[in-house]
C-alpha cells in the first residue's frame, strides 16, 4: 500500500502566506494523525528556538505517528532535528551543476558525496532514522543521482527521496526515473517529492506509484512552494477510488482543508477537487434531473465518504440590481456564537441572506454613551476568512471613543477613528471601554456562523 508522508507543516510553512503558530500546527497534526497519515514531515529546527519548539510541539501531538523534521547536510541542523525530538530526520543535498555552482560554490561533487557520507553517519550515531533526498533529482545526471543516494543508503539511510523541485516532469519520464532507482537500490523505500509548477503532480505521483514508488510526499490544499506539491486530499480519494489504499477518515479532509486554508491565508478554490465548494454542485438542467435520480450518473465519488453533500441549487447573484440594494435590520447579536447582548442597536448591513451570493457579512452598531459597558459581549473567536473591525465615534473627525481589541494572545487599546485588519485564523475580538459612536464588523463570509473556526475537541 502507497504510504503518504505529509509536509503541510514543512512544505506549506514555504508557501507565500505560511507561517503555522505552534497551537495551530499541532492542530493540523493531530488532523493528519486521525485521518492515518502515514508520516508528517514538519520544519527545519534549525531555524531558530521557536521552530524547535513547534516540532516539539507536534511530535508530541502526533502520538503514534512518526514525525520527520528537515536538515540540510550540517552536523548542527541534525542534531537541532534530534533534540526536538523527531524519530526521522529528512537531510538533503543538491549535487547537480546548479547546486555547485549557484547554490554550494566551491563545492566540488567528490566533497558532496564525503558530506553525503558523514551527515547521514551522524544521524545514525544521534539515533535518528534518515531519509536523503537529492535536491533537484529531475535535473541531475542519472549517474550522479544514483551514486549519491547509494552512499547515503551505505551509510544508514532507509529512505531514499526523489524530488522533482521544479515540478518539470511529465508523467512517463516520472516513471522512468523511478523504475531505474527501483533497479538501483533494491530494498530501499523510494518516496517521490513532486512540485505542481506545470500541474502534473498528481499525475506524476500516480506514474511514480505505478513504478514502484513506496511513499509520495503531499500537502493539505497543495500548499507549497510556488504552486505547491502534490495535494493530500485529491490524491487520498484517487488512491481510494483505485482500491489502492482505503480511506481512514475522508470526512476529515474537509476540515483539514479549510482550516489550512485559513491559516496560510490561501484558501483552495472554489473548483478544487475533494474540498472545493463547488465540486458537489450541479447547476446545468439535465445534470440536476439526472443527479436527482441516480446522484452516480455526475459523480464519481459518493460526497458523504469525505463529509460533503451534493446539491442542485442554484448560487449565484440576484439578476436584478435593485435587489442588490438592502435596507438594514436591527437583529440581536445573540443570533451568532459567541456572541451576547451588548450596547445599541445591531444593524445587519449585507449577508447572505438580504443578496443571496454576497459572501460578505456586515453589521454596524450604535454605541451609545455608558457609565458602564460591562465587561464585553464579544468572546475570542477565529474566522477562516480576512475581517475587519472600524470604529467612528461621534466627536469631531470621527474621535470619542475608545475600545480595547484583541489580537491572538495580545490586548491593544484603540482609539476612534481606527480600523482593525484581522487575517483569517487569528483569534480576535472587542470591548468596549468608553464614548460613544458606531463600530463596523465586516467579514468575508455570507454566513457568519459558517465563517467560524473552533478549537479541536470543542462542542458548539
Amino acid at each position: 500500500m502507497t504510504r503518504i508522508i505529509d509536509s503541510t507543516l514543512r512544505e506549506g510553512m514555504q508557501s507565500a502566506h505560511g507561517r503555522f503558530t505552534l497551537g495551530q500546527s499541532v492542530e493540523v497534526a493531530t488532523l493528519l494523525a486521525r485521518a492515518g497519515i502515514d508520516m508528517i514531515e514538519c520544519g527545519h529546527p534549525a531555524v531558530d528556538e521557536e521552530e524547535l519548539l513547534r516540532v516539539a510541539a507536534v511530535v508530541e501531538a502526533a502520538g503514534d505517528t512518526p514525525v520527520l523534521a528537515h536538515a540540510r547536510a550540517h552536523a548542527g541542523d541534525i542534531e537541532a532535528v534530534a533534540k526536538a525530538g523527531a524519530s526521522w530526520v529528512g537531510i538533503f543535498l543538491g549535487v547537480n551543476e546548479t547546486s555547485r555552482q549557484f547554490r554550494l560554490p566551491g563545492r566540488t561533487l567528490a566533497h558532496l558525496y564525503e558530506t553525503i557520507q558523514q551527515s547521514v553517519a551522524h544521524a545514525r550515531e544521534l539515533g535518528l532514522r534518515v531519509r536523503f533526498t537529492v535536491e533537484d533529482s529531475s535535473r541531475t545526471d542519472p549517474g550522479q543521482l544514483v551514486e549519491a543516494y547509494l552512499i547515503a543508503v551505505e551509510a544508514g539511510a532507509e529512505r531514499i527521496c526523489f524530488a522533482d523541485t521544479l515540478g518539470i516532469l511529465e508523467p512517463q519520464e516520472t516513471a522512468e526515473r523511478i523504475r531505474t532507482l527501483r533497479k538501483r537500490c533494491p530494498g530501499t523505500d523510494i518516496e517521490v517529492h513532486l512540485h505542481d509548477d506545470r500541474g502534473l503532480s498528481l499525475a506524476n505521483a500516480l506514474a511514480a506509484i505505478e513504478a514502484g514508488a513506496d511513499w509520495v510526499s503531499t500537502s493539505v490544499n497543495g500548499l507549497g512552494e510556488r504552486a505547491g506539491i502534490t495535494d493530500l486530499a485529491t490524491l487520498l480519494v484517487n488512491l481510494h477510488h483505485r482500491g489502492t489504499r482505503p480511506l481512514v477518515d475522508g470526512t476529515l479532509l474537509g476540515d483539514l482543508s479549510r482550516r489550512v486554508g485559513a491559516y496560510s491565508r490561501s484558501m483552495p478554490d472554489h473548483r478544487r477537487p475533494v474540498v472545493g465548494r463547488d465540486v458537489f454542485h450541479h447547476v446545468a438542467q439535465l445534470h440536476v434531473k439526472a443527479v436527482e435520480r441516480e446522484p452516480g450518473s455526475y459523480e464519481w465519488l459518493d460526497p458523504a465518504e469525505v463529509g460533503r453533500t451534493g446539491s442542485v441549487t442554484r448560487p449565484g447573484l440576484p439578476a436584478d440590481p435593485s435587489d442588490w440594494i438592502v435596507s438594514p435590520q436591527v437583529i440581536s447579536a445573540t443570533e451568532l456564537r459567541h456572541h451576547r447582548a451588548g450596547p445599541g442597536h445591531r444593524f445587519v448591513m449585507v449577508d447572505n441572506r438580504f443578496v443571496p451570493g454576497a459572501d460578505q457579512y456586515c453589521i454596524a452598531r450604535r454605541i451609545p454613551l455608558l457609565d458602564d459597558y460591562g465587561a464585553g459581549h464579544v468572546d475570542t473567536h477565529v474566522h477562516h476568512c480576512d475581517s475587519l473591525f472600524m470604529f467612528l465615534g461621534d466627536e469631531a473627525d470621527y474621535s470619542g471613543l475608545t475600545v480595547e481589541v484583541t489580537l491572538g494572545e495580545r490586548v491593544f487599546p484603540v482609539q476612534s477613528p481606527a480600523s482593525v485588519f484581522i487575517p483569517a485564523g487569528v483569534p480576535h475580538g472587542y470591548r468596549v471601554v468608553g464614548g460613544a459612536g458606531t463600530y463596523l464588523n465586516h467579514v468575508l463570509a455570507g454566513e457568519y456562523n459558517s465563517s467560524l473556526i473552533d478549537p479541536l475537541g470543542s462542542t458548539r
